[in-house]
Formats: C-alpha cells, structure tokens, sequence
C-alpha cells in the first residue's frame, strides 16, 4: 500500500493525472508548495548525516543550491526573463486576453512551479545553448501543464507531446522498456531540433515555427496556401488555423509576459535555484529500479518519477542505463555500487507469451519456478494470455529474489474496462486496482467510503461505477465528506461542465468562485451543487 505522506512531492510534480499515462484521468487536489525551510548546505548536510534523501527533501533542494557553479543568476526565474527574445507581441490585445486570465490564478503557477523544479534547470541550459527564446522553456505548461506522463487524445506524449512517428523521426527511442518522449532530457532535445527546423521551414519566423509545432508542419503549409499571401509575406496573426493553435500562442507569449514582471501582475513566483538538482548516474548495466531505490536510499515511486522514461520495473537491458537521482542520493549510490559484484543485481528478461504456452511450460524452459513468475507478475493463478508479456528474473538465488520488492512492476499494461463493482482477489490492494484500470485509489476509497490503507479482504466487492462513463457520456461523480465535485479533464470548459451537468453556468461559477473565462486545468477540482445540497 502507498504512503501518501511519500508521494506527497509526487502529486506535486505530476498531479498523479495519469495512472501513468493519461493526462485525461482525475487527479487529487493540489495543495500549494511549502517555502523553503533550509538552505542548500543545510539540506545536503542534512541527507549526508541520515544518508537518505526523502520527497519533501528533493522539493526543499529544489528550490536551493547543491552545487557551485559559475553562474549569472541565483534565481532560475529571472535567468528565463532574461533570455526572453519575444517581448513585441505581448502588447497584442489578443495576448492581453489571456494574460488577464492567468493573473487570476495564483494556484496555476504553484502548480507548474513544483511540476518543472527537477528538469526546468536542464532545459533552460539546453535553451540558452542554443541561443533560443527562453520563451520555449515554458511552452511543457502549455503543451502538457509540466507533466512528462501526458497522454493525450490525439496520442500525443510527455513534456513536449510528441506524437510516435514524429518523436521517432527526431531519434527518441520507442520500445517496451523505454520511451524517450517520456523522457525530459531526450525528449527536449528532439523538441529543439524539430522547433529549428521548422523556424527554417517558415521563415525564420518563431511565431509560425510554434504554431507549425502545435499543428503540425503539413496544416501549416496549408494554412498558409489558403492565406493566398506569398511566403515571405505570411503573418501568424492573420492565418487561419484550428482554434487551439490560435490559442496557443497567445498563452504561451501570456505566460511569458506575467513571468518578465510577475509583481506587477499580482502572481507570486516560487524561487527555483538557478543550478541542477539532479544529476545521472550510469549504471553500465540493466538494473531493477527498486533495487536501485534501495542502494540509492530513495523512495521507489520517488524514483520512478524523477525517470518516467522507463517503462518497465528496470533500466534497458541494452540502452539507457542511466539513473536520474538527487545529488547525494548518486553519491551513496555510486559509493554503493562500487565492487558490488553484478550477479548480486537483480535483472529481468521479456518473455512474450506464445499460443500454446503454459506458465509451467514457460518456467521450465527458463530456468525458474512457477510461483516466481506469478509473484512477479501479480498473477492470481496460473492463466496467461498470448501476446502479453512475462517478467523473468535472470537468477535463481532466493536470498536475491525474497528482497525484491512485491510491487506492480508492469506500469504499461492495456488499461481494462473499468466495471461496475470489483471482487477483491487474493493480494489486492487499492493502488493495484486502481493501477488495473487507470483510477487512482484514493478516490476508490473515498467512494467506498474505506479508508485508505486498509487491508482488503478476498471477496469484497468494491464499487466503481463513478468512474464509468454512461452511453450519453454523462460522467460519475466523486463522492468526499463534502457535495459532489468533478475532477477537470482536458479539453473540458466551464460551459460545457455546467451543460453536461445540467446546471446553471451562473451556479458553477457562483459555487467554485470563479468568473466567466476564468483559466480552469485538468486535474482541477470543481464544486457541482450547491454546499446545502447533497448526493443519494
């Protein structure tokens, strides 16, 4: 069972918006950041003396410096208001329209705040390599609100959204262990190189270089046939583009604006130490990621999160078999591996389920036992399915594979059809269902009126039909201690809530204190009845 006090920093930086993946999925509230309550060398002292680095440490070093470095700035804030480079157009009225939006949204920015603290330094650095408008390192809040788990309608992925073919196209590695548009580091590499090509394709223009990134390439071109206008003449304000590539822009440049002089507009940024908080650490060899939680003492899903793009319960067998970590959770990881001989490393092989195989058959052919394969696999009995996938270890010490964590090492698996109510089996817990079929077990809990970290018995029935959609597509509430709420999915606006809903647009906005227009986010929480009211 999850600890929720550990993967506090996680809702943080993720929003848990996805059960790994999905960025329409509902997510918790969001509570604001707590200030910094030490400095860097109180903070790495601290972890050397306890040779362990917690979540809440990470998000108090991610605001401090770890380590010198000759540097112009001491706040990453005002190193990316510096490099800004389109400042023309954040006069435009349409721009205007948007950042009076976001001045009014004070939770929006903390949000982003602790999404991008372990990787906004790395891609600002990258950014200025390239002499880039600094306005790029906050296009990850637009395209995917900082979260390197995003998954959208369209198919489109992570921090940047690549799209598969395009990510592939810009060399990020897509198989069943790793997935670089998952990856912040790789993944803004390929952003960067694919927004320099595009700028030669559209004039030198960065306005329709983003714009082209947004659409894609081949809308632009066509945009721009339709505009009748000769390429050298085109100007993005004029084109006639979907509505969200319009949009777009204006949000981009918006947030770009508040952030050159956020006091003015009444938005109070947290400061972001203008050094790396993170740094990688290659293991040389495939390694299980919680065995390296372990040698590295930090939390597993902590760790999971600083890597997102592992797919699987261990680094590549092949490549990358790097590990992102904390500055002092690398050096007791690196002091921790040396001379460690690597048959006491606990590495995995893929076995891909054949028609006609047998979960005894399969064992005998691979060197180990029935109920090691059903352990790791979290298989209930012995049924397997063609076509799906098997973990294998590559050892038979039982010293080795009894230290292992029992955990849900399969983060990519085919989301179910979510039914109306769920038998607990033997070995549930509610993160692994909730992980089973893309829900988030806090709100199984609390719709099950149980608490959180209780221990499930065989043969309870949960029941899961809030999470179900109706034929007329009418979503399920949450229920809380509180009225009803709904949990903000993208592409949704307030109109179309309160039509959904069917209530008054007035009463939603009266009710969740906003006003018509208002910026509203997934992973947002709204009220949709009135506090006196209540469910049956």
């Amino acid at each position: 069972m999850q600890n929720p006090a550990k993967n506090f920093f996680l809702v943080l930086i993720f929003g848990l918006l996805s059960a790994c993946q999905n960025i329409n999925s509902p997510t918790p509230t969001i509570e604001k950041p707590q200030a910094a309550l030490e400095s860097a060398n109180e903070a790495e002292s601290s972890v050397s003396e306890s040779s362990a680095l917690t979540s809440s440490d990470l998000s108090l070093q991610s605001r401090g410096s770890i380590i010198p470095e000759a540097i112009s700035h001491d706040d990453l804030w005002a190193r990316i208001r510096d490099g800004f480079q389109l400042n023309e157009y954040y006069s435009r009225k349409i721009v205007g329209d948007q950042i009076a939006v976001y001045a009014e949204q004070q939770r929006y920015f903390d949000l982003m705040h602790d999404r991008a603290a372990p990787f906004l330094y790395w891609i600002v650095e990258e950014i200025d390599k390239r002499k880039l408008p600094q306005e790029f390192a906050l296009l990850p809040m637009v395209e995917s609100t900082f979260n390197p788990n995003a998954y959208s309608r369209e198919h489109a992925v992570g921090l940047w959204q690549f799209l598969g073919a395009t990510g592939q196209s810009f060399g990020l590695q897509q198989d069943w262990w790793f997935d670089g548009r998952r990856d912040p580091r790789a993944s803004t590499i390929a952003a960067l190189d694919y927004m320099e090509e595009l700028y030669q394709q559209f004039n030198q223009d960065w306005l329709l270089a983003i714009a082209a990134y947004n659409t894609g390439d081949g809308n632009m071109r066509r945009a721009i046939r339709r505009s009748g206008h000769e390429k050298d003449e085109v100007d993005f304000w004029t084109l006639n583009l979907p509505s969200e590539t319009e949009a777009h822009i204006p949000k981009l440049l918006a947030l770009a604006a508040i952030i050159s002089d956020n006091e003015k507009w009444g938005i109070q940024l947290q400061p972001l130490a203008n050094k790396a908080v993170l740094r990688s650490v290659n293991v040389g060899t495939q390694i299980d990621i919680s065995q390296a939680a372990s040698l590295a003492k930090i939390d597993y899903q902590l760790l999971r999160a600083l890597n997102p793009g592992y797919l699987q319960w261990a680094t590549h067998p092949e490549q990358p078999q790097e590990i992102l970590l904390p500055f002092a959770n690398a050096e007791i990881f690196e002091a921790a591996l040396v001379g460690l001989d690597e048959t006491m490393l606990l590495t995995w092989d893929r076995y891909e389920i054949r028609p006609g195989d047998t979960l005894g058959a399969i064992a005998r052919r691979l060197n180990t036992r029935v109920d090691v394969l059903q352990s790791f696999n979290s298989l209930p009995d012995s049924r397997i399915v063609a076509g799906e996938s098997l973990l294998i270890p590559r050892t038979n010490d039982a010293a080795l594979l009894a230290a292992a964590p029992r955990i849900d090492r399969n983060p990519e698996q085919p989301q179910q059809k979510i039914p109306k109510q769920y038998t607990v089996r033997k070995g549930d817990n509610l993160w692994r269902i909730g992980r089973r079929f893309n829900l988030k077990s806090i709100e199984i809990a609390s719709w099950n009126q149980i608490p959180l970290d209780q221990i499930l018995q065989p043969g309870l029935i949960l029941d899961l039909q809030y999470a179900r959609q109706d034929k007329d597509d009418t979503p399920k509430v949450l229920l809380t201690d509180n009225p009803a709420v709904y949990i903000i999915r993208r592409g949704d606006t307030m109109d179309r809530i309160a039509s959904r809903f069917n209530i008054e647009l007035h009463n939603l906005l009266q009710w969740n204190k906003l006003n018509i227009g208002e910026l509203i986010f997934p992973g947002q929480i709204l009220q949709i009845a009135a506090q006196e009211a209540s469910l049956n």
